[in-house]
């Protein structure tokens, strides 16, 4: 046992304190309240650990009826091939909840225990990004021959054909998931679907300076395209 080194004085509601010494009549085990305290952080800080995933009593019975459910289903399934990978799914479920083996779940699971979530800054960055793009690649679609050798004349080989490349696979990946999702997933920003979004090369530092530009003239764009000149004062960040 850990020894206990540190001094903590807490102060308890009288209502707090009742839940804590049903709790601890319920353990079936004699220990003091302080133990009682201390064994209920552990459980708390655990809890919100990824080491420590684990489901209450209600948890695990809701989860349990649902596998039960799940595999009604399955059995009713054309598919065997595929029916027996999901039952494998199911019932190590299960045995993970018979067990108490939820670590497994973090092995076998491993693209369902994460803890990854998109950064809100990183989201409005893509959306900023895809949204300039956008409008860039629909005005040069529509330009005159005369002014897209211009705009090459002035950018140099990033005026020739400009399109949007994507962001760095190796070091800009959160990114480009994001362009993923977006595109892929939820249909926004149709215009680039199909697009493998990977830039080979980092794009995002380049992209947010032409974002944080284009943000200056979208409020005069109803009704109209970028022009010529605007195209070219954004590419020169590219």
């Amino acid at each position: 046992m850990t020894p206990k080194t540190e001094r903590f004085e807490l102060r308890l509601d009288a209502d707090t304190i009742e839940r804590v010494d049903q709790w601890r009549g319920s353990q079936g085990d004699t220990f003091s309240r302080s133990e009682a305290v201390r064994r209920l952080i552990d459980r708390g800080l655990d809890a919100h650990t990824p080491e420590g995933f684990r489901l209450n009593k209600s948890e695990r019975l809701m989860t349990w009826l649902l596998t039960e459910i799940l595999k009604n289903q399955i059995n009713a399934g054309k598919d065997k091939q595929d029916s027996k990978y999901e039952m494998k799914k199911v019932e190590l479920i299960q045995e993970v909840i018979y067990g108490g083996h939820f670590w497994a779940l973090d092995w076998e699971l491993s693209g369902v225990m994460h803890n990854e979530v998109d950064d809100p800054k990183a989201l409005r960055t893509v959306v900023d990004v895809l949204d300039t793009w956008t409008f860039i690649e629909r005005a040069y679609a529509g330009f005159s021959n005369d002014d897209k050798k211009r705009i090459e004349e002035e950018v140099g080989f990033r005026g020739k054909n400009p399109r949007f490349k994507g962001f760095d696979g190796n070091n800009e990946t959160d990114y480009m998931g994001i362009a993923h999702f977006l595109v892929d997933q939820l249909g926004r920003f149709e215009n680039f679907k199909g697009r493998d979004f990977n830039s080979h090369t980092p794009t995002v530092a380049r992209y947010s300076q032409m974002a944080a530009i284009f943000s200056t003239m979208r409020s005069s764009l109803l009704g109209r395209e970028l022009s010529p000149n605007e195209i070219i004062q954004l590419l020169k960040f590219d």
